[in-house]
């Protein structure tokens, strides 16, 4: 017999030592986080204001500002936490100093006019060119009192985390991103039901001739179809053609038998 439960799920503990100081449990906090951004990533949305929010709360922190640093060089602020004029401002002249020493670390540091600032920098390598610097984030979190310990155990946690955790989300991002390209592709298309059965069979691997068998067309109507569906689809390439359809679920939606009811 196997005894099923449900475990529920509670947010990290943040409260104070017999010394007053901040006490929290960095692993919870961590885990909470990642939870959290992952369920971000599932519905299509950034994990970045997730992150923010839930280390602004585990550090205690004023502010929480995340800065895109984009393999050119330049920055750019991504989110704030919490989300007003004064943090925005910090947040620029976070960007303006670029705090980022060119590794992936984390620090904890004092600035005279921000204050205390801790920060996770996120620097991965390329993939597609080893060597090169790839899209990476720095997060940085701001507040007038020093950080105490069990805070700074928490920050380099959350840093290897991330650096674990951002490739994946850079790629789950963009996966998300070239889905919705594809879907506003195809809906603005406005492709013909003989359009959409010359893809699906396209997809299914079959030549122009023997499309045009299967549709009881000419090859040069098909061909002429062909040419329609690459020119609104932005395309010049068949298996590029064939990876939309795909990714937009037209292979398996649309029928390819010219006696199955049309697309209404």
């Amino acid at each position: 017999m196997v005894d099923v439960y449900t475990i529920g799920r509670r947010d990290a503990r943040v409260g104070l030592n017999e010394g007053g100081t901040p006490l929290v449990e960095p692993a919870s906090v961590v885990l909470d986080m990642l939870c959290a951004a992952m369920h971000a990533l599932t519905d299509g949305r950034p994990a970045d204001r997730v992150v923010c929010e839930h280390l602004v709360r585990g550090l205690r922190a004023d502010a929480g500002v995340t800065l895109a640093l984009d393999p050119d060089g330049s920055v750019h602020v991504v989110c704030c936490h919490p989300e007003t004029a004064q943090v925005f401002a910090i947040a620029e002249e976070l960007a303006e100093r670029i705090l980022y020493a060119g590794e992936e670390q984390a620090t904890v540091e004092h600035l005279d006019d921000l204050g205390h600032v801790a920060s996770i920098s996120i620097r991965p390598g390329d993939p597609d060119e080893p060597g090169r610097p790839g899209p990476g984030r720095v997060l940085a979190y701001v507040r007038s009192r020093a950080f105490a310990p069990g805070e700074k155990e928490l920050l380099e946690r959350a840093h290897q985390a991330l650096v674990a955790f951002w490739p994946h989300s850079a790629r789950t991002v963009r996966a998300h991103q070239a889905q919705d390209w594809v879907r506003t592709t195809v809906e603005d298309s406005h492709m013909t039901d003989r359009e959409l059965q010359v893809l699906a069979l396209l997809a299914e691997g079959l030549l122009a001739t023997s499309i045009a068998s299967r549709l009881r067309l000419s090859p040069r109507t098909v061909h002429k179809h062909l040419g329609n569906i690459y020119r609104k689809l932005g395309v010049h390439d068949r298996l590029v053609a064939v990876s939309l359809a795909r990714l937009h679920g037209l292979v398996d939606a649309y029928p390819s038998s010219p006696t199955t009811p049309g697309r209404e």
